[in-house]
């Protein structure tokens, strides 16, 4: 277990739940309120010193598993509401501040898919902010420590004064659910991550931690207006549910423990969570808003997960599976030519596959328990809301 001062601190998370989509952003301005984001900010830049025009500020929201532009997507993190934060923390005089992300395996069977581009095809302005690659940006010698050791990361992120996590709140086939600090895993520079940073004992859940040791997270907002679930929430629902939540703390350790149990979940299901809980140990969580679970949500079967992690270890056996199920996207980013003939078949029964619902299927709903951290320091269980 490893000391550190913002994960081993109890926390508070926020929960503020709209009724109506018209109330999205005056509901995102309550949690930015509530949650004391502007005063843990301010309080940063304090301990920092200088002017506020020189403290560099990186958010770094889900972006590059976008395939096509929604306007209300489940699948990343929704543009406006990012810029909404922004413009934020510019009326609170910062003016600093980088979007960033790096790319992906996407790149596996598209080209051209930078993270300007793809945020671009989201809907990113660009306008009072910039949009780092953190793939393409200045590398910095680092030693992440552990199973990792040294390596690179990119400038923007790694020499921020203050680090935003803004994920979206969605199932996921590696770790259960996917929430702020699974988000950060997308930091790490190398598009080729199924190379990088999996396979033992490098593996994504071990390094990400590493990760957010070495460049702490100072604050997180995760995305819940509208949400992925099922099997292939994460990158693909066709029936995306309308949870209509924000959810924040400066916690994130804590305000993921707090997004699985909105799903009716134990959250140490998840390796992510599980490593963070041996890395960092249990808190106190208060909890200030609704904590029902979200009606009709459907979870990841409970087997999926070990399945999708032990086939990831192959790396070029994933590469072949990762680009035969890629599914038609956005037509600026065009197919990678190489060997393409081959792979036209599986992707047209794929996208036949998405139209039919095949992915969509109930697999497993979770009908255990949901634990708490208890005042006490330990792990109790606690009866759904």
């Amino acid at each position: 277990m490893t000391d550190h001062l913002i994960y081993q601190n109890d926390a508070t998370v926020w929960i503020e739940r709209g009724d109506y989509n018209n109330e999205k952003f005056d509901r995102l301005d309550a949690v930015i309120d509530k949650s004391g984001f502007l005063g843990n900010l301010e309080d940063a830049w304090e301990a920092k010193g200088g002017t506020k025009d020189e403290f560099a500020i990186a958010i770094k929201p889900n972006i590059m598993t976008a395939s096509v532009h929604d306007d209300e997507t489940s699948v990343y993190t929704c543009p406006k509401a990012v810029e909404h934060l922004i413009g934020r923390i510019h009326e609170a005089g910062y003016h600093r501040v980088a979007v960033v992300e790096s790319q992906n395996v996407y790149n596996y069977a598209y080209t051209g898919r930078t993270v300007p581009a793809v945020a671009q095809m989201c809907g990113y302005s660009g306008c009072n902010y910039d949009i780092v690659d953190l793939t393409d940006d200045i590398q910095k010698d680092v030693d992440y420590g552990g199973c990792l050791g040294k390596g690179t990361a990119g400038e923007r992120w790694h020499c921020a004064d203050y680090r935003i996590s803004f994920a979206k709140n969605k199932t996921h086939w590696q770790s259960v659910y996917t929430g702020c600090l699974k988000n950060v895993y997308g930091c790490f520079p190398e598009w080729d991550k199924m190379k990088h940073y999996h396979g033992t004992p490098q593996e994504w859940w071990a390094v990400t931690i590493l990760s957010l040791e070495l460049d702490p997270v100072h604050f997180g907002f995760l995305d819940a207006w509208v949400s992925g679930d099922g099997l292939t929430g994460h990158v693909w629902d066709p029936t995306p549910k309308q949870t209509l939540t924000w959810i924040a703390s400066p916690n994130i350790f804590a305000l993921d423990w707090v997004a699985g149990e909105k799903m009716g979940l134990n959250p140490v299901k998840s390796p992510m969570i599980a490593q963070a809980l041996g890395a960092w140990g249990p808190i106190k969580i208060l909890r200030q808003g609704p904590m029902d679970v979200y009606p009709s949500w459907d979870n990841i079967a409970g087997f999926v997960p070990p399945i999708i992690n032990t086939v990831e270890k192959f790396h070029r056996i994933v590469r072949v599976i990762t680009r035969a199920s890629t599914t038609p996207g956005d037509p600026r980013f065009k197919p990678v030519s190489r060997l393409q003939i081959f792979f036209e078949l599986p992707q047209e029964l794929m996208r036949l596959g998405q139209k039919m619902g095949v992915f969509q299927a109930r697999w497993e709903k979770f009908e255990d328990q949901v634990f708490d951290m208890t005042p006490d320091g330990g792990v109790c269980p606690m009866q759904r809301p």
